[in-house]
C-alpha cells in the first residue's frame, strides 16, 4: 500500500530522493502556497481546481531520477524540447538527480504552465 500523505511518501524515499522530492515540494510551498499537495496515483500532486482534469503537477521518485508530471500532454513536448538532458515519460519529464539546470528550466515553467491551465490566484479561470 502507498504512502497515506506527502510527508509518508518523502519518509519512504532514500535519502537522495528524499533531498530533491522535498526541495522541489518546498519550491512549490514556497511559489504556490494556494496549492496544496495531497497524495494521488501514488505521489504527491498539486491540483488545479477540484478534479485531475483541470490541470495538476506532481512529483515523484525513482531509482536514477525524479519525475514532474503535468496533465498537458502538449505544454510537456515543448518543455522536453527545451531539456536535451532529461527523457520525457508519460506526462512527465525525468530529470536526473543533480541535473539543476533541467530542475531549474522546469520550476520556470510552472508559471506558464498554471496560466496555460487558466489557474489564477488559487482558482481556475
Amino acid at each position: 500500500m502507498g504512502a497515506a500523505s506527502v510527508s509518508e511518501y518523502v519518509a519512504s524515499l532514500n535519502e537522495e530522493q528524499r533531498w530533491h522530492v522535498s526541495a522541489f515540494i518546498d519550491f512549490m510551498s514556497a511559489e504556490y502556497p494556494q496549492l496544496t499537495p495531497k497524495i494521488s496515483f501514488s505521489m504527491p500532486m498539486w491540483l488545479l481546481g477540484k478534479k485531475m482534469y483541470e490541470g495538476y503537477v506532481a512529483v515523484s521518485a525513482a531509482k536514477s531520477h525524479f519525475s514532474i508530471h503535468f496533465s498537458d500532454g502538449e505544454f510537456l513536448n515543448r518543455l522536453a524540447e527545451r531539456l536535451p538532458a532529461c527523457k520525457k515519460g508519460k506526462r512527465c519529464i525525468n530529470i536526473k538527480y543533480g541535473d539543476e539546470v533541467s530542475l531549474c528550466v522546469v520550476e520556470a515553467s510552472i508559471r506558464d504552465f498554471l496560466e496555460i491551465c487558466h489557474f489564477e490566484g488559487g482558482v481556475p479561470r
